[in-house]
Protein backbone atom coordinates (compact mmCIF):
# COMPACT_ATOMS: atom_id res chain seq x y z
CA UNK A 1 0.00 0.00 0.00
CA UNK A 2 2.94 2.35 0.54
CA UNK A 3 3.46 2.62 -3.23
CA UNK A 4 -0.18 3.42 -3.98
CA UNK A 5 -1.51 6.96 -4.02
CA UNK A 6 -3.72 8.04 -1.13
CA UNK A 7 -6.40 10.63 -1.78
CA UNK A 8 -8.74 12.25 0.75
CA UNK A 9 -11.62 14.37 -0.45
CA UNK A 10 -14.99 15.75 0.55
CA UNK A 11 -17.93 13.71 -0.61
CA UNK A 12 -19.46 14.62 -3.96
CA UNK A 13 -22.53 13.29 -5.78
CA UNK A 14 -20.37 10.96 -7.89
CA UNK A 15 -19.14 9.21 -4.70
CA UNK A 16 -22.50 7.70 -3.76
CA UNK A 17 -21.79 4.07 -4.71
CA UNK A 18 -18.35 4.05 -3.05
CA UNK A 19 -19.68 5.76 0.08
CA UNK A 20 -22.70 3.47 0.28
CA UNK A 21 -20.56 0.31 0.07
CA UNK A 22 -18.30 1.53 2.90
CA UNK A 23 -21.22 2.83 4.95
CA UNK A 24 -23.12 -0.45 4.68
CA UNK A 25 -20.00 -2.33 5.82
CA UNK A 26 -19.85 0.01 8.83
CA UNK A 27 -23.54 -0.50 9.61
CA UNK A 28 -23.15 -4.28 9.46
CA UNK A 29 -20.03 -4.21 11.64
CA UNK A 30 -21.76 -2.20 14.37
CA UNK A 31 -25.05 -4.09 14.02
CA UNK A 32 -26.88 -0.85 13.32
CA UNK A 33 -30.62 -0.77 13.95
CA UNK A 34 -33.04 -0.96 11.03
CA UNK A 35 -33.60 2.81 11.08
CA UNK A 36 -29.94 3.35 10.09
CA UNK A 37 -30.55 1.29 6.96
CA UNK A 38 -33.89 2.86 6.07
CA UNK A 39 -32.54 6.39 6.67
CA UNK A 40 -29.53 5.84 4.41
CA UNK A 41 -30.92 8.02 1.56
CA UNK A 42 -31.62 10.85 4.02
CA UNK A 43 -28.10 10.64 5.46
CA UNK A 44 -26.63 10.77 1.95
CA UNK A 45 -28.69 13.87 1.11
CA UNK A 46 -27.58 15.58 4.32
CA UNK A 47 -23.94 14.83 3.53
CA UNK A 48 -24.32 16.65 0.20
CA UNK A 49 -26.45 19.54 1.49
CA UNK A 50 -24.21 22.61 1.85
CA UNK A 51 -26.57 23.99 4.52
CA UNK A 52 -26.48 20.85 6.69
CA UNK A 53 -23.98 20.58 9.57
CA UNK A 54 -23.06 17.03 8.46
CA UNK A 55 -19.91 16.74 6.33
CA UNK A 56 -18.28 13.66 4.85
CA UNK A 57 -14.96 12.55 3.37
CA UNK A 58 -13.70 9.51 1.50
CA UNK A 59 -10.18 8.17 1.54
CA UNK A 60 -9.04 6.22 -1.50
CA UNK A 61 -5.96 4.07 -1.93
CA UNK A 62 -4.90 3.56 -5.52
CA UNK A 63 -8.33 4.84 -6.55
CA UNK A 64 -10.12 2.22 -4.44
CA UNK A 65 -12.46 3.46 -1.66
CA UNK A 66 -10.75 2.59 1.62
CA UNK A 67 -12.50 4.61 4.31
CA UNK A 68 -14.81 7.41 5.29
CA UNK A 69 -15.34 10.03 7.93
CA UNK A 70 -18.47 11.93 8.93
CA UNK A 71 -18.32 15.11 11.00
CA UNK A 72 -21.20 16.95 12.65
CA UNK A 73 -20.52 20.62 13.35
CA UNK A 74 -22.09 22.25 16.37
CA UNK A 75 -21.88 25.66 17.94
CA UNK A 76 -19.80 26.12 21.02
CA UNK A 77 -20.85 28.28 23.97
CA UNK A 78 -17.31 29.24 24.98
CA UNK A 79 -16.26 30.57 21.56
CA UNK A 80 -17.57 31.62 18.17
CA UNK A 81 -15.90 28.62 16.52
CA UNK A 82 -17.59 25.33 15.82
CA UNK A 83 -16.78 22.06 17.52
CA UNK A 84 -16.58 19.14 15.14
CA UNK A 85 -17.89 15.82 16.36
CA UNK A 86 -16.22 13.01 14.46
CA UNK A 87 -19.34 10.90 14.29
CA UNK A 88 -17.95 8.10 12.12
CA UNK A 89 -14.49 6.94 11.13
CA UNK A 90 -14.47 3.73 9.12
CA UNK A 91 -11.52 2.08 7.42
CA UNK A 92 -12.28 -0.91 5.18
CA UNK A 93 -10.80 -4.18 6.45
CA UNK A 94 -8.39 -4.48 3.49
CA UNK A 95 -6.88 -1.08 4.35
CA UNK A 96 -6.52 -1.31 8.13
CA UNK A 97 -3.25 -1.01 10.04
CA UNK A 98 -1.76 1.16 7.30
CA UNK A 99 -2.08 4.54 9.04
CA UNK A 100 -5.15 5.64 7.08
CA UNK A 101 -7.22 6.50 10.16
CA UNK A 102 -4.45 8.77 11.39
CA UNK A 103 -4.12 10.38 7.95
CA UNK A 104 -7.84 10.96 7.77
CA UNK A 105 -7.93 12.61 11.21
CA UNK A 106 -4.88 14.73 10.31
CA UNK A 107 -6.67 15.83 7.14
CA UNK A 108 -9.75 16.80 9.15
CA UNK A 109 -7.54 18.80 11.52
CA UNK A 110 -6.06 20.77 8.60
CA UNK A 111 -9.51 21.48 7.18
CA UNK A 112 -10.85 22.32 10.64
CA UNK A 113 -8.09 24.81 11.38
CA UNK A 114 -8.70 26.49 8.02
CA UNK A 115 -12.45 26.67 8.77
CA UNK A 116 -11.94 27.98 12.32
CA UNK A 117 -13.16 24.92 14.21
CA UNK A 118 -12.39 25.06 17.93
CA UNK A 119 -11.62 21.33 18.18
CA UNK A 120 -12.55 17.86 17.00
CA UNK A 121 -14.13 15.45 19.48
CA UNK A 122 -14.94 11.77 19.14
CA UNK A 123 -15.68 8.66 21.11
CA UNK A 124 -15.10 4.97 20.65
CA UNK A 125 -16.47 1.84 22.17
CA UNK A 126 -14.76 0.78 25.40
CA UNK A 127 -13.53 -2.47 23.87
CA UNK A 128 -12.18 -0.98 20.61
CA UNK A 129 -8.56 -1.23 21.73
CA UNK A 130 -7.02 -0.93 18.26
CA UNK A 131 -8.69 2.44 17.71
CA UNK A 132 -7.83 3.55 21.25
CA UNK A 133 -4.12 2.95 20.63
CA UNK A 134 -4.28 5.39 17.73
CA UNK A 135 -6.43 7.91 19.58
CA UNK A 136 -4.25 7.82 22.70
CA UNK A 137 -1.24 8.62 20.52
CA UNK A 138 -2.72 11.58 18.62
CA UNK A 139 -5.22 13.20 21.00
CA UNK A 140 -6.02 13.85 24.63
CA UNK A 141 -8.73 11.79 26.31
CA UNK A 142 -11.76 13.77 27.37
CA UNK A 143 -12.20 13.84 31.16
CA UNK A 144 -15.97 14.27 30.87
CA UNK A 145 -18.31 11.38 31.44
CA UNK A 146 -21.00 10.91 28.85
CA UNK A 147 -24.67 10.07 29.51
CA UNK A 148 -27.60 9.05 27.33
CA UNK A 149 -31.32 9.53 27.75
CA UNK A 150 -33.08 7.43 25.08
CA UNK A 151 -36.14 9.17 23.64
CA UNK A 152 -37.43 6.55 21.28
Amino acid sequence: MAMESIEIGRLAAADRADWETLWQDNLRHFRAPEVAWSDLPVIWQRLLDPEAPLWGWLIRVGGRPAGLAHVVLRWHTFSAGHVALLEDLWIAPFARRQGLGERLIAHLAVEGRAAGWRRIEWETEADNHAAQRLYDRIAEPDPARRYRLPLG
